[in-house]
């Protein structure tokens, strides 16, 4: 046993320079974040990762902890996830809980069909599809462990996603406020918001793009929002049963088991969720405590956590492996986001006389 425990701590102290390499560029992500709130923290750290990884060369003995952070630290952050995405989305939105539905069947399934039509790995076009279908970069980290993606999927799928979520983010507030779309939409903010939070990436694309019309906004395209957070754990195990089925010369996943550990903890967690906003009230101290837990894990904890693995990941992406793939990933994610959007914008139009 104390064999063990001391292989135990060799194989953690092996991992702490590429850790502490990781916590560097996250600071640095959440510096720059402070000044530039649409793309978040965990996006910079990405970028920065990216780009020292690409301008020097990352030690070796950096590696060790860098493969820590791309895997087991993101596993565990997207499990913590759960503690502040309660299971009780579903019953706060109405039929908007219906968009938030539509859009990751028709993302998903969709990246599957077209994905292999334009050649492109049934890996990449998973990642794409479930970036655009749930949130974005946050989507993509949560689902590429689970199917062994390679860092410069990640990477193309990250760039293509992050590109048209930016985009969509200014486009939308636009398209409401001088065009027909406004008319379409019953000239309805809540409405929009719904179209907001069903079409946009990334969460802090989403608040952007909703402000820009709104405060009033924010709250339903956020509650939109969660219901396709939620559905992270389901669109894992969705994309390993469809990974190996149409993907016959990979292996690697055959014979492992079909249900994550991390995505069954996101479901048990959101479930703790609901039953303590629902019941932690009652109870004075316990109460105080949930929702400070809460405060911390949402504003604090999980962005930095997320940021670290984020930098990981970003550290092992080369410019020199994405370029092989070319042009078709970014046309795909192009596509991808403006089926999605006009479908959402679709969705949003048929509800629009019954929100009031």
């Amino acid at each position: 046993m104390c064999s063990t425990g001391s292989e135990s701590l060799e194989n953690f102290a092996e991992k702490v320079p590429g850790i502490m390499f990781s916590m560097v560029i996250a600071f640095f992500g959440f510096a720059v974040w402070t000044a530039y709130k649409p793309i978040s923290s965990l996006m910079w750290s990405f970028v920065f990762g990216i780009v020292v990884s690409n301008l020097t060369t990352v030690p070796e003995r950096l590696e060790p902890g860098l493969k820590f952070c791309s895997s087991q630290l993101l596993k565990f952050t997207i499990a913590v996830l759960g503690l502040v995405t309660s299971a009780s989305v579903w019953f706060e939105v109405g039929l908007g809980a219906v968009n938030a539905i539509v859009i990751i069947l028709f993302s998903f399934f969709m990246s599957l069909i077209l994905g292999r039509r334009l050649g492109l790995s049934t890996r990449l076009a998973i990642l794409i599809g479930v970036g655009t279908s749930i949130c974005g970069a946050s989507a993509i980290a949560a689902v590429a462990p689970a199917i062994e993606a390679k860092e410069e999927e990640i990477g193309i799928a990250i760039g293509g996603i992050t590109l048209f979520g930016l985009i969509s983010m200014f486009l939308y507030p636009y398209l409401f406020s001088n065009t027909v779309v406004n008319q379409w939409l019953l000239s309805n903010p809540t409405v929009y918001a719904i179209w907001v939070g069903s079409g946009v990436h990334e969460s802090a694309q989403v608040i952007v793009a909703a402000c820009t019309l709104s405060l009033d906004c924010l709250q339903p395209a956020l509650i939109i929002k969660s219901i396709r957070i939620f559905m992270i754990a389901p669109i894992v195990l969705a994309s390993i049963f469809f990974l190996n089925r149409f993907d016959s010369e990979q292996r690697s996943l055959k014979g492992k088991a079909t249900v994550p550990l991390f995505a069954v903890a996101f479901l048990v967690n959101s479930v703790i969720c609901a039953v303590l906003n629902a019941y932690a009230g009652s109870v004075p101290m316990l109460g105080a405590g949930w929702e400070f837990l809460k405060l911390a894990l949402r504003s604090s904890l999980i962005p930095f956590l997320l940021a670290i693995a984020f930098a990981g990941v970003g550290s092992k992406v080369k410019f020199k492996d994405i370029a092989k793939v070319g042009w078709k990933p970014f046309g795909f994610a192009a596509i991808m986001a403006v089926g999605a959007g006009a479908l959402a914008l679709g969705m949003a139009i048929v509800i629009a006389p019954y929100i009031t």
